[in-house]
């Protein structure tokens, strides 16, 4: 089954979506800088990934890709110098047992040729991916977005209680009461949610990291992913992290596999071949491997190094990473993928200038872990 074209995917417009940005936007400002008091760190956190574990150098080989794979980024063989950064998905800076299994790899490329979609950065040079390690997401429209992200501050603990399990999980499902109609309840994304809490305590080094949506790729569009290489996965020391004896367990175990040994992941990416099926404005749905399979267009090599020291955290903390931080030839696509664009600027914008940290993109991996 051939691949679709992009320019055949139609985004859906609603008429309200500006006015719900604009609510989300100014409702991220405002738990940005009341992070500083709620999480009592000394510092503005993110009101997502707030608590990182690590900044690693990196480098990014892309392969000698043919047919549709050989499209934008991916077109020609390449190295990229990078820096990848682990992080835990909530909005918490918490002991690792206060906080669940969701977490991200985000991925930062220096020296890409061609302008960035970011309009105060066009010469910059980096490209950012931003994966976690689950197959779906939980948010679709900006008002989803919205509600949710609200709810998610009580995370952990609003699952924990029997009593406010029951009704966090019904306002989640009819977006605190404003979707009346049962049908229009949010079941795939509530689904996605639960599906959260089944991800396993693991190395961070173990996990297969997904994109939380869809990009264009060139011609056609896919989702991205890295899967860590069988010779990688099986020299790990530690599979399991036990945060019940370690509070700090997810860093400590990066940080020991990094000194050890080199480690390395396929970076992957699976067509759309099925709008249907495959939906790009849903991202709650997996898209089914039967219908388009996932290809290795690239490799992601950490080599053995020290992270150890707090200025790496400090390091991680200042590192942004966006989808937008992108190409046109890999434009990020759907509701929910065009709301991270201005909250994840304009969070950045407010969390840096509250921690009184210099905002702009380094040059390479050197000026971020030496």
């Amino acid at each position: 089954m051939n691949p679709i074209r992009h320019e055949d995917y139609r985004p859906i417009e609603r008429p309200t979506y500006q006015q719900e940005l604009d609510e989300v936007v100014q409702q991220v400002a405002r738990r940005t800088h009341a992070s500083v008091e709620r999480q009592a760190v000394g510092r503005a956190v993110r009101t997502a990934h707030g608590k990182t574990y690590g900044l690693l150098k990196a480098t990014v080989t892309v392969g000698d890709n043919t047919g549709f794979y050989r499209q934008g980024l991916f077109a020609r063989p390449a190295v990229y110098d990078a820096v990848v950064r682990y992080s835990n998905g909530l909005g918490h800076h918490r002991p690792d047992h206060q906080l669940g299994a969701a977490c991200g790899m985000g991925i930062k490329l220096f020296g890409v040729p061609g302008p960035s979609l970011l309009d105060d950065e066009r010469d910059s040079g980096t490209f950012d991916l931003n994966l976690i390690n689950n197959e779906v997401f939980f948010a679709n429209t900006a008002y989803d977005y919205m509600v949710i992200e609200d709810l998610f501050a009580e995370l952990p603990e609003a699952l924990v209680d029997p009593a406010r399990r029951k009704t966090w999980m019904a306002e989640f499902l009819t977006r605190r009461g404003t979707l009346t109609d049962p049908g229009s309840w949010l079941w795939d994304e509530l689904l996605a949610m639960l599906s959260f809490t089944a991800v396993p305590r693991r190395n961070l080094l173990s996990y297969t990291y997904n994109s939380m949506g869809a990009f264009r790729y060139g011609d056609h569009i896919a989702k991205i992913r890295t899967v860590p290489t069988a010779a990688s996965l099986s020299a790990l020391t530690h599979q399991i992290v036990d945060v019940r004896a370690d509070n700090e367990a997810f860093r400590r175990t990066l940080v020991a596999e990094a000194a050890e040994r080199d480690h390395s992941f396929e970076l992957q990416v699976q067509l759309n071949t099925d709008l249907a099926r495959m939906p790009v404005d849903n991202t709650s749905v997996k898209w089914p491997e039967d219908l388009s399979p996932w290809v290795t267009v690239a490799r992601v090599d950490l080599p053995r190094q020290d992270v150890g020291g707090d200025d790496n955290l400090a390091a991680a903390d200042t590192t942004s990473i966006t989808p937008w931080r992108s190409r046109e030839e890999h434009r990020p696509l759907g509701e929910i993928q065009r709301v991270r664009q201005e909250v994840y600027r304009r969070s950045s914008i407010e969390r840096h200038r509250v921690n009184g940290q210099d905002r702009r993109e380094p040059a390479g991996s050197a000026e971020l872990v030496g």
